[in-house]
């Protein structure tokens, strides 16, 4: 009776240092700093979740309320990002333009809008954003316009652009 016991005790540890294991490390993973070229190659399975991005500090406005990250010394054409604390919780530190930081919170890309952008310039443009299907005249069978709505449909999605990424910021690191 004892030795069962004892032996129900053991494999009961044995579970808990297990179970505690898998827990510290799927954190760990969840944890793992992104640069930001990994964070934009990313982005698609990224954004929105809760993420932890390293970079440096290349710019602070003013009032602290914004700052811009990059990788390394920025130079124009660079790649970077708007960081905004999330719901203006707190503000940046306005002097440590230079510094390395950590940064854990939420990323959202921007997309560039071709078809926004064509509309801007004039009338009509949008014809060369988007090939649009006239059923009535051009297609008779209607199989064959929805098979080309798909297939525009899938050219469109295709072509997104990344236009920029803001990070919302929970926590930051300055190193």
């Amino acid at each position: 009776m004892k030795k069962i016991g004892l032996l129900s005790l053991l494999i009961l540890a044995a579970a808990i240092c297990l179970t505690a294991g898998f827990a510290a490390a799927d954190k760990d993973a969840d944890t793992r700093p992104y640069t930001l070229t990994a964070l934009t190659e990313k982005i698609d399975k990224l954004e929105k979740k809760e993420v932890v991005v390293t970079g440096t500090i290349v710019g602070v406005c003013k009032s602290g309320c914004k700052m811009w990250i990059a990788e390394g010394e920025y130079k124009k054409g660079d790649l970077y990002a708007l960081v905004r604390a999330k719901d203006d919780a707190f503000k940046f530190d306005t002097k440590a333009t230079g510094k390395e930081v950590v940064l854990h919170g939420y990323a959202v890309a921007k997309y560039m809008d071709y078809c926004a952008e064509c509309g801007e310039e004039q009338e009509g443009a949008m014809d060369k954003c988007e090939k649009r299907i006239d059923t009535a005249k051009e297609v008779k069978d209607e199989e064959k316009a929805a098979e080309k709505e798909q297939k525009a449909a899938k050219d469109k999605s295709e072509k997104r652009e990344l236009k920029d990424v803001t990070f919302f910021a929970t926590k930051v690191v300055y190193r």
